[in-house]
């Protein structure tokens, strides 16, 4: 039963991941800042919602390797988007965090997605909005679990 289980999951997962960047993320990206590379979008993005992640947890949630992560944060301080700083409890450890400028640009990212986020769903009955969102709510709250 189990076996039959994952491979469901697997599908439903790879169909998931290709129509969310396709119905999703494309176009959060597009509003929002199209001008910026899509992996730095990423980090702006997990550090709005994540503050103060090592470098490691970032390039684990984002499927980043590390070498290139370092030139991404280079790139991303230099722009004056990221800031660095020690963990206060473990000073070997080096925290990323979103800089005034960084917020600033993610505020406006956010009243640009949820526009096309508005426009996307404006045809989209109530009912089947309200359970799309419980839906996603619990899969989130469940993958969070394992």
């Amino acid at each position: 039963m189990y076996q039959q289980n994952a491979r469901e999951i697997q599908v439903l997962m790879m169909t998931f991941l290709g129509l969310f960047h396709e119905k999703f993320y494309v176009k959060m990206r597009h509003a929002c800042s199209p001008q910026m590379p899509k992996n730095q979008f990423k980090i702006v993005n997990v550090l709005y919602h994540h503050d103060g992640l090592t470098a490691t947890e970032i390039g684990k949630m984002l499927d980043i390797e590390k070498g290139s992560l370092t030139t991404l944060i280079n790139q991303m301080e230099a722009m004056d988007l990221i800031i660095r700083r020690v963990d206060p409890h473990d000073r070997r450890k080096v925290l990323l965090s979103l800089s005034q400028t960084g917020l600033e640009q993610m505020g406006k990212n956010m009243n640009a997605y949820c526009e096309a986020l508005t426009d996307l769903f404006a045809g989209v009955d109530p009912e089947e909005m309200d359970a799309f969102v419980s839906s996603l709510r619990y899969v989130v709250n469940f993958t969070s679990k394992i």
